[in-house]
């Protein structure tokens, strides 16, 4: 028995209607494989769909631009129908982006979390839509449904208590994202967190696991420092969040960290996209390699922030130590002046020190200590195998000085 993917309605929602799909596939001239995707006549992307006996493998690139949850919905239902007409019985979708992934698993796709997506063409189908009639107005049913949905890719929660009604005021007011639905996820005997989510229809389940798998692999990696992390809010708190300015954000000593929730809703993530498309600009943060996403990359960064506090509270000679064992790699005395070496009076051994962590780590590596650790420590969390010597040097002072417990 699986879950539907298809969030219950919370009071107030619109119900969906059945309509005509908008997306069509367009081949290419001169290729067998890559095809235009078109909705409602105007192009918004490609998807390769390479057929070898009877499995189909589908890639898909979305252009930024005005898209529509309904479009990315129809465009895996279309693939798998021409990837049925080309002779496939079984298709694969092996990508990371969070977004194709729940329209995926919406209409019968299945896979744990980072694997390639798998389904039987004559099984997938368009979702289910809900009317009126079919809303679940009853918020514990919401939840439970939450818990339901992350069990099926692998996570473990139990539905937090409700908050009595001052409560809830309170994290309306400072979340700014209304009323919310919260699980419990255990890392270890004894041991727990919280992810609270905005109560919303268009959830995206499989990006809210995997916040909750890396929290759970990074927490039990650096136990003595885990007691920092109680709370993983998906909100808008700060003017960072809510202008989209910072994908995740950690305050002070508050035992939690903030994230964007265009990472699982999908409205906010399809406006994240279509703003991007009108304000281009150049990402400063280092991207991880697959299987790994932007998501993954966002917690490791803010979970680090959190180890950092704890290591330099406790530890904070050892701390020194390791920042100045950073720079020696780097050709400088200490990590500070790598990242002080990004004016035109700084002397030669820092700047180049300061242009070895642009390019081995990131841009926003460059901007304070902090950040640069937390860059690096996001690589070498998330590095897939494949990374830089400052990388590899970070992960061997790790071990040194943050013994795995």
């Amino acid at each position: 028995m699986t879950v539907s993917d298809r969030f219950p309605l919370p009071s107030g929602s619109q119900g969906r209607y059945c309509r005509v799909m908008t997306v069509e596939l367009w081949p290419l001239a001169g290729t067998n494989d890559l095809l235009e995707i078109r909705a409602d006549g105007t192009k918004i992307g490609f998807v390769r769909l390479a057929v070898s006996g009877s499995v189909a493998q589908m890639e898909v690139q979305l252009d930024t631009g005005p898209l529509l949850d309904e479009d990315i919905t129809d465009l895996v239902v279309t693939a798998v129908k021409r990837a049925k007409e080309d002779g496939a019985t079984d298709i694969e979708f092996p990508g990371e982006s969070l977004l194709l992934r729940h329209a995926a698993r919406q209409v019968g796709f299945r896979g744990g979390l980072r694997i390639p997506l798998e389904a039987k063409v004559d099984e997938v189908a368009a979702p289910v839509l809900f009317n009126d009639q079919a809303q679940v107005f009853d918020r514990h049913e919401r939840v439970e449904w939450l818990v339901a949905a992350l069990h099926e890719v692998g996570i473990e929660a139990t539905a937090a208590r409700p908050n009595r009604a001052f409560g809830r005021l309170v994290k309306r007011l400072v979340g700014g994202v209304g009323d919310t639905l919260e699980v419990i996820i255990s890392w270890a005997p004894g041991r727990t967190f919280i992810i609270s989510v905005p109560d919303r229809s268009d959830l995206m389940p499989e990006a809210i696991a995997l916040a909750g798998d890396m929290t759970i692999s990074v927490l039990n990696r650096f136990p003595d420092q885990a007691f920092a992390l109680k709370f993983v809010y998906f909100d808008r708190a700060t003017y960072g969040l809510k202008a989209g300015r910072h994908a995740g954000v950690t305050e002070g000593s508050a035992p939690s960290v903030r994230l964007s929730i265009g990472f699982i809703a999908v409205e906010e993530h399809l406006k994240m996209m279509n703003e991007r498309e009108g304000k281009p600009r150049r990402s400063t943060s280092a991207r991880p390699l697959p299987p790994f996403t932007v998501l993954d990359a966002t917690v490791a960064h803010e979970l680090w922030h959190k180890i950092e506090s704890v290591f330099e509270a406790h530890h904070y000679k050892s701390s020194i130590d390791f920042r100045r064992q950073l720079g020696l790699h780097l050709g400088v005395e200490t990590l500070e002046q790598a990242v002080k070496g990004g004016t035109k009076n700084a002397p030669a051994t820092w700047q180049a020190a300061h242009k070895r962590l642009i390019e081995e780590v990131s841009r926003y590596a460059a901007t304070n200590r902090r950040e640069a650790t937390a860059e690096l420590f996001k690589l070498w969390w998330c590095g897939g195998g494949s990374t830089t010597p400052v990388v590899v040097r970070f992960g061997e002072l790790i071990d040194e000085f943050l013994a795995q417990g």
